[in-house]
Formats: structure tokens, sequence, C-alpha cells
């Protein structure tokens, strides 16, 4: 096993570790922590065994490994971007609704202390 191998390992334990820490926190729900648990035990899964992502970009036919795993880490990221996309429209629409009935309870409370 190379140096870079080991540091590339030592990273995916340290990240399996903190998700189970957040899962246990109940940062994460199972589901979020699976996805995650999986994605990043076929990181480390790769790192030990290069070969596969060689074997795998064939199948697929992409011409390298490494290429095949920088084109699956780019849909990944806009994957996650999308997920993010919608995450932060929900919240703003929520903001704006709770905005809305604060400005008219605002304007219902002033008219009742003037009365």
């Amino acid at each position: 096993m190379t140096f870079i191998q080991i540091i590339l390992l030592v990273l995916v334990l340290v990240i399996l570790w903190r998700l189970y820490q957040r899962l246990a926190a109940g940062e994460l729900t199972r589901r979020e922590f699976v996805e995650w648990f999986l994605l990043w035990l076929s990181a480390g899964y790769l790192v030990i065994v290069p070969e596969t992502s060689s074997y795998l970009a064939t199948v697929v036919g992409v011409g390298r490994g490494s290429d095949l795993v920088v084109y699956l880490a780019i849909i990944l990221v806009f994957y996650l971007l999308f997920k993010i996309f919608l995450r932060l429209e929900r919240s703003e629409r929520a903001l704006t609704t709770i905005v809305r009935q604060l400005a008219l309870k605002n304007t219902e409370d002033k008219k009742d202390s003037k009365e």
C-alpha cells in the first residue's frame, strides 16, 4: 500500500467515524447516514483496490479509471448542488410565509391598539 493510499484511507475512516457521530447525535437521518456511508465506503474500497475503477471504466466505456472517478465526482457535485438549491428554495418560501404572517399580525395589533 502506498503512502497516498494510507492517507486517503485514514481520511475515509475519519469521515466514516464523523458520520456515525452525527447519526448518534441525531444530526443525520438513517437514510442520509446510509447514503453517505455507502459513498465513503465505496471511496475507501477504490483507495484499497484502485484496479476496480479501471475495470469499471472499461465496462462503462471510459478510457481510464481516474477519468471515471472524476466524472462520477462531477455528477455527485451537481446532484448535491441541486439538492442544496431545492432546500434553499424551500427555506425561502417558508421564510416568506412567516414574514407575511408576522406583518399581517403586526398590522392587526396596531389597529387594535389604536381603537
